[in-house]
C-alpha cells in the first residue's frame, strides 16, 4: 500500500491580487479515479505572508454534506498553515472508489488574507464555490463559461494498492480551465478505472520561455515559465505522460505588457525549448504530447492592424510549421480552426479559448494519441 495522488490542481500565486475576507466557507468538489480505504488532503499557504487558520475542514460524499467526516491535522480540527508552507491532513478512513466525487468544506471564522488561488471553468470533475461566511454552505453550480475559484486545497492522495500511471496536463489557461483537460480526463477515467490519474498543473497566462511580467498585478499571477516549472513537476509527480498546451502567451503578452514587449520570441528558440522539454521527459522515462498553438485575436470582433500584432500572427504560423517536424508534436487546431481563426461554434467568446464543445472536439482528437502513448508505456 502506498500514498498516490488522486487529484491535483495547481495553486497560483495571487499575492499580487490578495483577497481579504472577514470569514470564509468554500466547498471544493474533486473527482478521483483510484480505489482505497484512506485518503489525505494537502492545503497550502505558499504565497501568504501570515499563517492561515481554518477551524473546520470536512469531507462529504455529496455537496450538501449529508454524509460527512471531519478532517484533522495533528489530531486537531484546527488547520494552521504557516506562511510559505503546506500541510497534509491526518489520514481519513473513508473508502474511495474510481469515479468517486469527494466534497471538501473548508471554513475560517478569522479575518485573513488569501493568496493561494486555483480555478476551473469545466465543473463536471472539479468545482468550487465560496462565501464570506463561516457558518453557511455555498451552493455548487454547473457551468462552463465562468471561473469557479477556491483557496489552498491543492491535492488529494489515496492509500492505494495499485500503481496507477500519472498523466500531467500542464501549460497555460487552456490546461487550467479544464475545458480540454477535464473532457479528456472524464473519458480516460471511464475507460481506465483505477489505472491512471490525471493532474492539472496549468496556470492562466503562463508562458513557455519567460516568467511572468512584473508591470501589472494581474500579469504577476502568471507564474514562472513552464521551462522552469516542468523539471520540478517531473520530480514531484513522476508522470508517465505529459500533455502541454502552452505558447500563445509567448506571442500575446508582448502585445499588452510593457515588460514583455522586450521578450519577443522567434520560432527557432521556441522549438529548441520544446525539444528540451522532450529530452527532459524522455530522460525521466516519460513521454510528451505538445500541442500546436491555437489561433487568437485581440479584442471582441475588432481586428488589430498594428505591425506587432500582424507579426505575432505570422510567428504563430512559423512556430506551428516548425513544431510539425518534432516527434512529440500533436496537431489539434485543424478541427476548431477555419480561415486561421477559431470557429465561432468552438470559441468561448474571447477569441482566445475554446468552449465546452471545442474542448470535446479536441478530446476526440487527443484521446487516440494518449491511448497510443499509454499502450507503449505498458509494454
Amino acid at each position: 500500500m502506498h500514498w498516490q495522488i488522486a487529484w491535483y490542481h495547481q495553486i497560483a500565486n495571487f499575492s499580487f491580487l490578495p483577497v481579504t475576507m472577514p470569514e470564509l466557507t468554500e466547498v471544493i468538489q474533486t473527482t478521483c479515479n483510484l480505489h482505497g480505504g484512506e485518503f489525505r488532503a494537502t492545503l497550502t499557504n505558499y504565497f501568504g505572508t501570515q499563517s492561515l487558520i481554518f477551524d473546520r475542514v470536512e469531507v462529504g460524499l455529496d455537496p450538501m454534506f449529508h454524509v460527512k467526516q471531519p478532517l484533522f491535522f495533528h489530531n486537531s480540527r484546527i488547520f494552521k498553515i504557516p506562511a510559505g508552507k503546506a500541510v497534509v491532513s491526518d489520514p481519513c478512513q473513508l473508502t474511495v472508489h474510481p469515479g468517486q466525487k469527494l466534497y471538501f468544506r473548508i471554513s475560517s471564522s478569522f479575518r485573513q488574507t488569501y493568496c493561494d488561488f486555483a480555478s476551473t471553468y469545466n465543473t463536471k470533475l472539479t468545482n468550487a464555490s465560496l462565501i464570506r461566511r463561516s457558518n453557511h454552505l455555498p451552493t455548487l453550480r454547473t457551468t462552463f463559461t465562468a471561473r469557479r475559484g477556491w483557496f489552498s486545497l491543492a491535492q488529494v492522495e489515496v492509500l492505494s494498492g495499485t500503481k496507477a500511471a500519472v498523466i500531467e496536463f500542464t501549460g497555460d489557461s487552456l490546461a487550467e480551465m479544464g475545458l480540454i483537460s477535464d473532457e479528456l480526463t472524464e473519458q480516460l477515467y471511464l475507460k481506465y478505472p483505477n489505472q491512471l490519474t490525471v493532474l492539472n498543473s496549468g496556470i492562466s497566462g503562463n508562458r513557455l520561455l519567460y516568467n511572468a511580467p512584473q508591470d501589472e498585478p494581474l500579469y504577476q499571477t502568471f507564474g514562472t515559465s513552464l521551462a522552469e516549472r516542468l523539471p520540478l513537476l517531473m520530480r514531484l509527480h513522476r508522470p508517465k505522460l505529459v500533455i502541454c498546451f502552452v505558447g500563445s502567451n509567448d506571442l500575446l503578452l508582448p502585445l499588452i505588457s510593457r515588460q514583455a514587449i522586450k521578450q519577443q520570441i522567434n520560432p527557432t528558440d521556441f522549438t529548441a525549448q520544446v525539444e528540451e522539454l522532450f529530452n527532459l521527459v524522455k530522460t525521466a522515462q516519460s513521454q510528451l504530447l505538445f500541442s500546436n498553438l491555437l489561433p487568437f485575436k485581440l479584442g471582441h470582433g475588432q481586428i488589430h492592424h498594428s505591425a506587432n500584432y500582424e507579426q505575432a500572427l505570422t510567428l504563430r504560423k512559423l512556430v506551428n510549421s516548425e513544431l510539425a517536424h518534432l516527434e512529440p508534436f500533436t496537431s489539434t487546431a485543424t478541427a476548431v480552426v477555419k480561415e486561421d481563426q477559431l470557429v465561432p461554434a468552438y470559441d468561448l467568446g474571447d477569441h482566445l479559448h475554446l468552449n465546452q464543445a471545442g474542448g470535446q472536439l479536441l478530446t476526440s482528437q487527443l484521446l487516440p494519441a494518449v491511448e497510443e502513448k499509454l499502450l507503449s508505456i505498458s509494454q
